[in-house]
């Protein structure tokens, strides 16, 4: 090992078995002491590969073919296997629950020092810091698998932190909070790396938050590095990141769009405080001036406070709910949502969303209250008219997905028809031609990518051709260009007459398509209205941890240029961005 190097990873190819093409090529890598690593790239680059090297699940628990070296602290993990690395180095799953498996959040968290004979007045320190840093305080005596998806995030990270290693590897630790919880985690992570000196690779999408901490950034493609250097310069290639279907900052993506229209810049921002700052330096330099041509349309938008009342398909009449636990998580929600809505609901962690979504879906019955669809009880139906009203998407398709081919997973609600064999092919054709997966019918599901199994549990709910369709965090874990694939596809089935209902933390994207928005804070409804009426109140949304997408706060941090505060997308800023010929 070389000296001053904590990780060295040398001439390194990874294959699978029962594959053919290498998950990771003759990668190098070195990562010093005390540096803190951020490794991005679309599904399949190799991220969560390299991850697994780290710790040694590979070779010890995945098997396959490895080429080259993988050294950690001197030690090479061909040789020493996971229950030796754990002392060194924390890794948080992308999916946590995979992680989780005592009875309580308290025992969770314990569990790694009691392995370490930490005394028990110590664990107790270790365990309560934890919990206060990852905000689970109110969760000590709760089941880990009954957290939302978030919380169990939350839960994962405070697991490490308690093991207090030398590396944290976080793959994906942010992808199912909300945006208050992210930027927190990654305030605390920060402190934490820079404070204690510790060694961290970071595999995020979330390239924004994710700059301003790292010290190197490292673009994988098809398991070979496509970009390195620090993350400044290397989010200054906005082509190669876009090409690569990663999310670009949206200050980033105005100012590379103005750039090319004549703009001189000679660094793009790459945070939002820079984005402020180079926008306001053009219009006080004359290079810019704003003409807002769509102001009447948009203020019209922005008074709007509920859609259209006729043609009530669920109401919600005064929904109460509380899990067995004792957690009240809604209280007295009335909620009306409208025939052809598209609809987002947001707000943080444990704020209510998908315990609303699942009771919508008759997946829980409230403690108190009724839902009717179509002025029918939703409880009086039975399990296949529910079925074939309300279709429902898990925030992880792998909690839905059982079947042996991807034919066989649409189709698999079918039985309960008795249709005949052609009718059950004409439906599973129509639903696979839907979400594109003509050419995968015969594919085990479990060999294809997330994304994909993703569109085979929304094709496996579209078999039913419901009215209403409720999909819980349609992208998480996947990237941009992906998350815009099935909200492309999501988009189609709301053209086609359905309502949308959909849970998410992604402002930036519900912004893009939702219609209507309802914030949650904790357990109650605290905004309704127009996308462009909720995201024009800032204050109001940071009672429920809320940010706007970024362009959005950057027009209101623009207001003094008469900027509107509605802005949604990067497009519409630019539309109202014109350049000032020079005489």
């Amino acid at each position: 090992m070389k000296k001053d190097i904590e990780i060295e990873i040398s001439d390194v190819t990874w294959t699978y078995r029962k594959t053919e093409t290498p998950a990771i090529t003759n990668l190098n890598i070195e990562i010093k002491p005390s540096e803190i690593i951020f490794i991005t790239g679309p599904a399949g680059a190799g991220k969560t590969t390299l991850c697994r090297f780290i710790n040694s699940l590979i070779p010890h628990f995945y098997t396959g073919k490895l080429e080259g070296k993988v050294v950690v602290r001197g030690m090479d993990t061909a040789e020493y296997p996971p229950e030796i690395l754990c002392g060194h180095v924390g890794l948080i799953f992308d999916n946590p629950s995979n992680q989780l498996f005592n009875l309580t959040v308290y025992d969770e968290i314990a569990f790694g020092p009691e392995n370490l004979c930490i005394p028990p007045d110590e664990i107790r320190e270790i365990v309560a810091d934890a919990l206060k840093f990852c905000r689970l305080e109110t969760y000590v005596d709760k089941t880990p698998h009954h957290l939302s998806g978030g919380e169990q995030q939350a839960c994962a990270l405070a697991s490490i932190m308690a093991m207090r290693p030398q590396i944290y590897v976080l793959d994906e630790p942010t992808a199912n909070l909300d945006p208050h919880g992210t930027e927190l985690v990654f305030n605390r992570v920060e402190d934490l790396f820079r404070t204690e000196k510790k060694t961290g690779i970071i595999v995020e999408h979330k390239l924004e938050q994710i700059s301003k901490l790292a010290d190197r950034m490292i673009v994988l493609d098809q398991g070979k590095i496509i970009l390195e250097g620090k993350p400044r310069e290397v989010m200054q290639s906005v082509d190669k990141l876009s090409q690569l279907g990663l999310k670009v900052p949206q200050a980033t993506l105005l100012a590379y769009n103005l750039q090319k229209k004549g703009i001189n810049l000679q660094n793009l921002p790459t945070s939002l405080e820079e984005g402020i700052k180079t926008i306001s330096g053009l219009l006080d330099q004359g290079k810019l001036e704003v003409t807002d041509k769509n102001a009447d349309q948009r203020g019209e938008n922005i008074v709007e406070k509920t859609p259209n009342e006729k043609e009530v398909l669920i109401d919600c009449q005064d929904i109460w709910y509380t899990y067995p636990d004792g957690t009240e998580a809604l209280k007295g929600v009335n909620l009306k949502i409208h025939k052809g809505d598209f609809l987002g609901l947001i707000g943080r962690n444990g704020s209510g969303k998908t315990t609303l979504a699942k009771i919508i879906k008759g997946l829980y019955s409230p403690t108190k209250g009724k839902v009717l669809v179509s002025g029918t009880d939703l409880f009086k139906k039975t399990g296949i008219d529910r079925a074939k009203t309300v279709g429902y998407v898990f925030q992880n398709p792998d909690d839905q997905i059982f079947s042996k081919t991807i034919r066989d997973e649409i189709g698999y609600g079918l039985k309960f028809l008795k249709l005949s064999k052609d009718a059950e092919d004409k439906l599973i054709n129509k639903a696979a031609t839907t979400m594109e997966l003509q050419d995968h019918l015969d594919k085990n599901p479990f060999d294809v990518s997330q994304g994909l199994r993703q569109r085979v549990a929304i094709a496996s709910v579209l078999i039913f051709e419901p009215e209403i369709f409720i999909i819980d965090e349609p992208t998480t874990g996947q990237d941009f260009a992906r998350s815009k694939i099935i909200m492309d596809m999501v988009r189609t089935l709301h053209e086609i007459g359905k309502t949308i209902i959909i849970v998410t933390h992604d402002m930036e994207l519900i912004a893009e398509y939702a219609k209507r928005l309802i914030v949650m804070k904790s357990g109650k409804m605290l905004l309704d209205g127009s996308t462009r009426n909720v995201f024009s109140q800032p204050k109001m949304l940071q009672e429920s941890s809320i940010k706007p997408p970024q362009i959005t706060s950057l027009g209101q941090a623009l207001s003094k240029y008469s900027v509107p505060p509605d802005i949604l997308t990067v497009e519409e800023m630019e539309s109202i961005l014109t350049i000032k010929k020079v005489s």
